[in-house]
């Protein structure tokens, strides 16, 4: 039995949490957001905004460090079940163009979108309308790694 190609996409949400943030709370649009356990305590950043981000502030740079660095950062206690409900309307809007979505991480996620290219386009299409979706539901960035005739 041949084996059949498969059109695979990729996607990450792109500094996911605090995007997420960002879009609950558009007063915090434009400014340097840094997700962690109680920033009063001592904790790890979970993610940075790209503005906290052009400070060096990284994933998994203890808080005291990411305070030194960026000073006028917003710290935000890290809700994730805010998080995984976001997460999981994201995955909808993934399902409204493929049911094989194989979640990775809370911001990750593989789309089989072989055969979709008659209702949608091809997989680069299927991956321009998916963004544009998020954008305009979440106002969410991400990234998405297209691979086009897997074996």
């Amino acid at each position: 039995m041949k084996r059949q190609h498969r059109d695979i996409l990729h996607v990450d949400m792109n500094a996911f949490f605090a995007a997420v943030e960002q879009h609950d709370n558009p007063s915090l649009k434009g400014k340097p957001v840094i997700v962690c356990g109680k920033p009063e305590k001592r904790s790890v950043v979970s993610t940075a905004s790209y503005e906290a981000r052009a400070y060096g502030v990284k994933w998994g740079m203890p808080v005291t460090q990411a305070r030194r660095l960026c000073p006028q950062g917003v710290f935000i206690r890290g809700n994730i079940a805010k998080y995984v409900d976001t997460s999981m309307q994201i995955v909808d809007i993934f399902k409204s163009f493929t049911p094989l979505v194989e979640p990775f991480s809370i911001d990750e996620a593989f789309l089989d979108v072989t055969g979709c290219d008659m209702l949608f386009g091809s997989p680069v299409e299927i991956a321009k309308q998916i963004k544009k979706k998020l954008r305009e539901r979440f106002d969410l960035t991400c990234s998405i790694g297209v691979e086009i005739g897997l074996k």
